[in-house]
């Protein structure tokens, strides 16, 4: 898994996480964190819990590795949220059904810049020509209205947006007869309780086109910095 990941990051394309760093970047929150900052403590915690879910057999190696100094009661406490969506029927029919961190290259149409994206779970019907996404979240939200509001907060409108669009755009045709999309965000709450909350993104009006013309706006922003930082040096000279 440990692998896998590092490849995909090798990848030279252009990730919904990078947008997310150009985001802190332009907006000051990797100096100045904000209510909406992730701190990296636990985004760690989140790939673990990523990694244990979809890849357990190298559970040991993730913790090892993204969480080194995890304390015992950490360790148990993936366990017992994987163990929260693994108990889910709903979640353990795609999970089983369904391809895991499946990565996908697309083309972004309008920017003309190369994306790429990896889904947590993503199952195609080709009978029904429909596809469905599945991402899980931890969270601290106590109520489905307050994971909702995170949903915004945290922009997994954009996130879903990408996602949606690397399967419609995606290099290749194996999406190219699909006519129905959908993407379902699913927390699992850090907290005792450890209850499920469950986000249709595809069913919110305006949810999914709001998070494409967030992704597009910072897609421009990366293009107008990568021409900067290729003919900046070329201005300078000619000024």
């Amino acid at each position: 898994m440990i692998t896998e990941l590092t490849d995909y990051r090798s990848i030279p394309r252009v990730s919904n996480s990078d947008l997310t760093r150009l985001k802190e970047e332009w907006l000051g929150f990797s100096t100045v964190p904000s209510a909406r900052f992730i701190p990296e403590r636990a985004m760690q915690f989140g790939r673990a819990f990523h990694s244990h879910l979809l890849e357990p057999e190298s559970v040991a190696g993730i913790i090892d590795q993204l969480l080194p100094d995890m304390k015992p009661v950490e360790a148990g406490r993936l366990e017992t949220l994987t163990d929260q969506i693994r108990q889910d029927s709903f979640c353990a029919r795609y999970l089983r059904k369904s391809e895991r961190e499946r990565v996908v290259l697309f083309t972004d149409p309008l920017t003309g810049i190369d994306c790429k994206s990896r889904l947590d779970v993503v199952y195609t019907s080709p009978k029904k020509r429909s596809a469905l996404i599945l991402d899980f979240k931890t969270t601290s939200a106590r109520t489905q209205s307050q994971f909702l509001q995170s949903c915004y907060d945290y922009d997994y409108d954009r996130q879903a947006a990408f996602y949606l669009d690397s399967l419609r755009h995606a290099d290749g045709e194996e999406w190219a007869e699909t006519r129905r999309f959908r993407f379902l965000l699913i927390g699992v709450r850090k907290q005792k309780p450890h209850r499920l909350f469950v986000v249709d993104a595809t069913s919110i009006p305006n949810f999914v086109d709001y998070g494409r013309k967030k992704y597009r706006f910072w897609l421009r922003k990366w293009k107008e910095q990568q021409s900067r930082e290729v003919f900046g040096p070329y201005l300078r000279q000619a000024s």
